[in-house]
């Protein structure tokens, strides 16, 4: 009878951890899974963040300012008879207008130009203000101290000040920038602050 005791109880043990092992492997299965499930679950979270973060910031951009340009530039040679004489410096000569589309005052606006000869050397690099002077020749700058020197001499001196643009305002550029060397390509990108 001892024996057949000892062999039930050793069934019972043998069916009881048996039951828990099974019980051990299916719940680890369904943690598993969960587990898998709130790992894309954070994925998307995370997403939907980035979402959420980018129209955030696209309400951002229509309720601050905007410049939008409408130019044209134009590498005058020092002797080109739209010169009326010859000077001693070429310019790069930037015209069209600038339009602030966005919902706020534009302040510190300006162009930012950069111009490069024909071995990718940098002959201008500079901010200046949205302007046209008011005259027919427009606002003239130098980009260094020879060039600086026969603008003030012959072109007065324009001023650096950037300006403010209000939502709305469309402002006509007229510019000049004499510079050493000759420039074959260049980019002039608007700048602004969205606060004073």
């Amino acid at each position: 009878m001892n024996k057949k005791i000892m062999a039930v109880t050793v069934l019972i043990v043998v069916l009881f951890v048996s039951a828990i092992m099974e019980a051990i492997l299916y719940y680890s299965g369904v943690v598993s899974t969960q587990n898998s499930k709130i790992a894309n679950l954070n994925i998307q979270i995370a997403n939907l963040n980035s979402q959420i973060s980018n129209l955030t910031a696209q309400v951002a951009d229509l309720t601050n300012a905007y410049i939008v340009t409408a130019l044209g530039a134009t590498e005058i040679p020092y002797n080109s008879p739209h010169n009326g004489y010859a000077q001693p410096y070429n310019h790069l000569y930037i015209t069209g207008s600038v339009t602030n589309t966005g919902e706020s005052t534009a302040y510190n606006a300006g162009l930012h130009v950069v111009a490069y000869n024909s071995t990718g050397t940098v002959e201008i690099n500079m901010t200046v203000p949205l302007t046209n002077s008011g005259v027919e020749f427009g606002a003239a700058f130098g980009t260094d101290a020879a060039t600086d020197n026969f603008v003030s001499s012959n072109f007065g001196n324009s001023s650096f000040q950037l300006v403010t643009l209000d939502s709305g305002q469309n402002m006509p550029i007229m510019l000049n920038i004499f510079h050493e060397g000759t420039v074959t390509n260049w980019t002039v990108t608007p700048v602004w602050t969205n606060f004073p």
